[in-house]
C-alpha cells in the first residue's frame, strides 16, 4: 500500500475522515482541483495548500514549504484514501466514470501510462460500481483537465483523436520500409513510428494489426524481424561490458545494429530505475536559475587551508597520514556542498520521473547518468574532507585482537551514509553528525567482532611448525589452504563471516548451533539460517570462479 512522503499531508488526510460526509466530498474535489495545478518542480507552502484544500487557514500552522514533486504524489493519495470513506456510487455521479480498462481502450494507452498518469497528478477516486465492488475510477472531466494541462508531461501520448487516412497511409508505409528495409522487430517498429506521428506505440500496433487482420495477403508484421530472446540479450550485454563494437555484436546474435542499440538502452533505463536517490529539498531548488547560483556558491567557496601543526599518529599507515593533511571544510563550503549534492540529486529525480521508458533516447539517458556522476563525484569530496574523524573515532574503539582497517572501512560506510542523510537546514555542523552516527555504529559493531587472538596462536603455531623439516611441505600445504579460506571468506561481510566461521568450527573451536549464534548475535535463529545460506551462495559463486 502507497504511503503519505509528507507527514503534513498524512496528517491532514487523517483529519479529513473525521468532517461530514459533504464536506469531505467538497475537499476531495477541491484537492483534485489543486493536485492538477501542481507544478513538481516547485515548492508549496503549507499553510497555503491546507487553505486551498479545506478553505481554512490555521493561524498556529509553521510556514513549511512542500516539494511539488512530493505534495504530487500525496495529494493524489489524499484523494484516492478520503473518498474511500465516502462510499461514492457511480450511478449517482452526474458525469462519466472510467475504469482503467476504459481509458486504455478509449486513449490507445497501456495501463502502464494511466499508472504513470496517476503519478504525475492524474486525479483517481474510489467508487463502488454496479457490481457493488470499490475500485478507483476517474471523472472524465478530470481526464480531460489533465491531458489539457499537463501536456508537456505525457509526451508522445496527448494526440488522442482518431488516426486519419492520410496518417494511416504512412503508418503503413514507415512500418513496410522498417520491417524489410532495417529488419527492425516490431516493438521497434511501434515505437519509431509513434514518436515520428506524435502517437501512442499501442495505436500504432492496433492499426498495423487491424490492417494485417484485413489484408492478409498484404500483412505487414509478418515481415519483421523476430525479438531478440533472453539468451541473445544476455551475449549482447556480456559483449557490450567487453567494449565490443554494435556492427559486431549484431554480427554475433545475426540481428540488426538497432535492436542491439534499444537492448542496451533498455538495460541503462533499467540500471537507473532501479537506482534509489532522495534529497533534501531547497527552496533554492525550484529557482530559476538555481543551477548556476549553487555552483556559484560551490566555487566561491575555498577550502580551508591545511594548518602545518596538525597533529599525525605515528602508529598509523602513510597512506592514513597522508589523511590528516587533507584540508578540512569551512562552514560555508560545507553547506554549498550539501546544497550541491542535493540538487544533483534533486535534477536527477525530476529527470528520471520525467523519461519516458518507450521514447528514451541515448542523450537523455546520457543526461541522467551525467547526474549521477555529479552526485557521487559531490559526495565523494565531502567524505575525503572527513575521513580523518573515522580513523580518529576508529582508534578510540580499537580494542586487544581487533584490526584498524576493518574498523575503518566500517566507518567508512557508516560515514558515506551520513552523508546521504544529513540535512543542512537543522543547523548544526557535519562533523557532529557523523561522530555521533560513528560512535553509534562502532557501539553496535565491535562487541559482535571476533578477536583475532586465535589467528595469531595459528601464526605461532605455524612459525613452530615451519622449523620443523619433516613438516615442511604439510605447513606449505597449511598456509595454502589458509590464505585460500581466508580470501574466500573475505569476500563475505563480517556477520556472514561470524557465522560461518563459528558454526562450522572455521577457527578450531566447537561448531556453535544456530540458537547460540542466534543468542550472540541478537537476532532469530531464522535470520542466522538466512545469513548463512547467502554466505554459503556466495562462497559458492566466488569458488566457482577461481
Amino acid at each position: 500500500m502507497a504511503r503519505f512522503r509528507l507527514d503534513s499531508i498524512a496528517s491532514l488526510a487523517h483529519q479529513m475522515a473525521f468532517a461530514p460526509a459533504d464536506t469531505r466530498l467538497a475537499q476531495v474535489s477541491a484537492a483534485e482541483e489543486l493536485l492538477l495545478s501542481i507544478d513538481p518542480a516547485k515548492a508549496y507552502p503549507l499553510d497555503w495548500v491546507t487553505f486551498r484544500v479545506t478553505g481554512y487557514r490555521p493561524k498556529a500552522m509553521p510556514g513549511e514549504l512542500l516539494t511539488g514533486l512530493a505534495l504530487q504524489h500525496d495529494l493524489g493519495l489524499l484523494v484516492e484514501q478520503v473518498s474511500r470513506t465516502l462510499d461514492l456510487r457511480t450511478a449517482k455521479i452526474a458525469e462519466p466514470v472510467l475504469q482503467i480498462e476504459d481509458l486504455t481502450a478509449r486513449l490507445n494507452v497501456t495501463s502502464k501510462t494511466i499508472q504513470r498518469w496517476r503519478r504525475r497528478g492524474l486525479p483517481a477516486r474510489r467508487f463502488i460500481f454496479p457490481d457493488g465492488r470499490q475500485r478507483v475510477g476517474f471523472v472524465l472531466s478530470a481526464v480531460e483537465r489533465f491531458l489539457a494541462t499537463h501536456g508537456d508531461q505525457v509526451p508522445g501520448e496527448t494526440n488522442l483523436s482518431q488516426i486519419s487516412d492520410s496518417e494511416r497511409v504512412r503508418i503503413l508505409r514507415n512500418a513496410r520500409r522498417l520491417g524489410v528495409e532495417c529488419r527492425c522487430c516490431a516493438e521497434e517498429i511501434f515505437r519509431r513510428i509513434a514518436r515520428k506521428l506524435n502517437r501512442s506505440p499501442l495505436a500504432i500496433k492496433y492499426t498495423l494489426q487491424k490492417h494485417d487482420a484485413e489484408h492478409p495477403a498484404q500483412a505487414i508484421l509478418p515481415l519483421a524481424a523476430a525479438p531478440l530472446d533472453e539468451a541473445d540479450r544476455s551475449r549482447v550485454l556480456r559483449g557490450f561490458r567487453r567494449g565490443l563494437p554494435l556492427r559486431r555484436l549484431a554480427r554475433r546474435v545475426c540481428s540488426t545494429r538497432a535492436a542491439v542499440y534499444r537492448v542496451l538502452v533498455d538495460e541503462r533505463i533499467a540500471r537507473l530505475k532501479r537506482r534509489k536517490v532522495r534529497f533534501i529539498d531547497d527552496p533554492l531548488y525550484h529557482a530559476p536559475d538555481a543551477a548556476r547560483i549553487i555552483d556559484e556558491l560551490a566555487a566561491a567557496e575555498p577550502l580551508a587551508t591545511p594548518s602545518s601543526d596538525v597533529r599525525v599518529p605515528r602508529d598509523l599507515p602513510p597512506y592514513l597520514q597522508e589523511l590528516y593533511r587533507t584540508p578540512l571544510l569551512t562552514p560555508a563550503r560545507e553547506r554549498a556542498l550539501f546544497l550541491k549534492f542535493n540538487f544533483h540529486k534533486y535534477e536527477f529525480v525530476i529527470a528520471r520521473r520525467r523519461l519516458e521508458p518507450e521514447f528514451a533516447r541515448a542523450r537523455e539517458l546520457a543526461e541522467l547518468e551525467e547526474h549521477l556522476r555529479r552526485i557521487t563525484e559531490t559526495r565523494n569530496l565531502i567524505a575525503r574532507a572527513n575521513l580523518r574523524l573515522v580513523v580518529n573515532i576508529a582508534r578510540k574503539h580499537l580494542r586487544v585482537g581487533l584490526d584498524l582497517m576493518e574498523l575503518i572501512s566500517e566507518g567508512n560506510l557508516t560515514l558515506l551514509r551520513a552523508v546521504e542523510s544529513f540535512d543542512i537546514h537543522r543547523g548544526f555542523r557535519f562533523s557532529t553528525y557523523a561522530s555521533l552516527a560513528l560512535m553509534k555504529g562502532f557501539a553496535r559493531v565491535v562487541p559482535m567482532m571476533r578477536p583475532m587472538s586465535a589467528g595469531a596462536g595459528t601464526e605461532r603455531s605455524a612459525e613452530a611448525l615451519a622449523q620443523a623439516p619433516d613438516h615442511a611441505a604439510s605447513f606449505t600445504r597449511q598456509l595454502q589452504l589458509r590464505d585460500e579460506v581466508q580470501r574466500l571468506l573475505g569476500r563475505l561481510s563480517w556477520r556472514e563471516r561470524e557465522i560461518v566461521q563459528s558454526h562450522y568450527g572455521v577457527n578450531s573451536e566447537a561448531p556453535a548451533t544456530h540458537e547460540q549464534l542466534a543468542e550472540r548475535l541478537g537476532l532469530s535463529k531464522q535470520r542466522v539460517r538466512q545469513i548463512e545460506a547467502t554466505a554459503l551462495a556466495k562462497l559458492r559463486a566466488t569458488a566457482g570462479s577461481f
